[in-house]
């Protein structure tokens, strides 16, 4: 499956101009507005308790699935408790 048809080809535009810069502008550069999860939400919604949050036990908390796809920093198709951590304000 193309990363475009994934994320769109605004979200992929981002995330490589995200991806090229030094982790100093990468961390002042991340994507704003994103909802805000704590921990133990975090874990409630990790229902086989793997430490990561897949889109479907994301799609759990109806803000945290249609963000998904901005949090998910690394691409990997998962979110973790440092991704959200960054997203933090």
């Amino acid at each position: 499956m193309k990363m475009t048809a994934i994320l769109g080809a605004g979200a992929l535009a981002t995330v490589t101009l995200w991806l090229t810069q030094s982790p100093a502008q990468a961390t002042d550069a991340l994507p704003t507005g994103l909802p805000q999860v704590s921990m133990p939400v975090f874990f409630q919604l990790d229902r086989n308790a793997d430490g990561k949050l897949s889109f479907l036990e994301a799609r759990q908390d109806k803000t945290l699935g249609l963000e998904f796809y901005r949090m998910d920093l690394d691409l990997d198709g998962y979110l973790s408790p440092q991704e959200l951590d960054s997203v933090r304000v």
